[in-house]
């Protein structure tokens, strides 16, 4: 007659508990040999050790129960283990990357806080599109725009003017020349006119951070949001954009993926 053994020596042999023993039964992943009808008491084999071993193995590697069952109720092919732990190498490497990023993003966060006391914190936000007018020009100062701005608000009918209102700069200081672009928001069709267009600002997903309205504060706020990005492996998506927000601006970088 072949060696059986009750669950807690069988427990014992395997390192495994009886209640565990008990669980993988219930689901079906570990059934005893037999089952005594009168007393209800479980009876393993010796060859089950191996089976129990195989199921252990499996699970340390971080492969689900379900995903154990299956593989046994299809007699443990090898394609199939094979097909099962390299669908488990993608998922951990996925997951080591975005761990790396995550890290590197703290680290970056805490270089931060050593060299400023106010550190900037960048934000992402989907915009939707929106009806515009604007004025686009080549300027030598930042602060020249400010003109051009005047000029359209201006021009437009006020019961057109929305509340939205900045600049899209098309090229900034560090590419040796500026080009903004004033705009403001539209509530309504305005009449056409031939220093201003009129067009839409399209929907865009941002990092963006807040900064007052002076030129330090502002450089802080441009720094903050191109080291978030080079972090985080994002390129600009079009031109950055400053909005308006009483005392405050909200500097936006359009994204896409590096």
């Amino acid at each position: 007659m072949a060696v059986q053994y009750r669950i807690g020596e069988f427990s014992n042999l395997s390192g495994v508990s009886a209640k565990t023993l008990r669980f993988y039964d219930e689901i079906g992943l570990l059934r005893p040999a037999s089952v005594d009808s009168r007393t209800g008491y479980r009876h393993y084999l010796p060859e089950q050790l191996e089976q129990l071993a195989s199921i252990l193995a499996l699970k340390n590697l971080g492969v689900s129960l379900a995903e154990v069952r299956t593989l046994i109720s299809r007699t443990g092919s090898s394609k199939d283990r094979r097909d099962l732990l390299t669908g488990l190498k993608r998922t951990i490497e996925q997951s080591m990357q975005t761990a790396a990023q995550s890290l590197a993003c703290i680290n970056a966060a805490i270089e931060e806080l050593d060299s400023s006391k106010r550190p900037v914190s960048v934000v992402v936000k989907r915009r939707p599109a929106i009806p515009i007018a604007s004025i686009r020009a080549k300027v030598k100062s930042y602060a020249e725009i400010v003109q051009f701005e005047q000029e359209l608000l201006n021009a437009l009918p006020l019961q057109s003017i929305g509340d939205l209102r900045g600049v899209l700069w098309h090229r900034c200081a560090d590419s040796g020349s500026l080009e903004g672009e004033a705009f403001v928001a539209l509530k309504h069709k305005v009449p056409f006119r031939s220093f201003y267009e009129v067009g839409q600002l399209p929907a865009v997903t941002v990092a963006c951070a807040y900064s007052g309205l002076d030129d330090n504060s502002a450089e802080r706020g441009y720094a903050a949001i191109g080291k978030w990005m080079n972090v985080r492996g994002y390129r600009l998506a079009g031109p950055k954009r400053e909005i308006y927000l009483e005392q405050m601006l909200e500097i936006q970088f359009p994204l896409e993926s590096a």
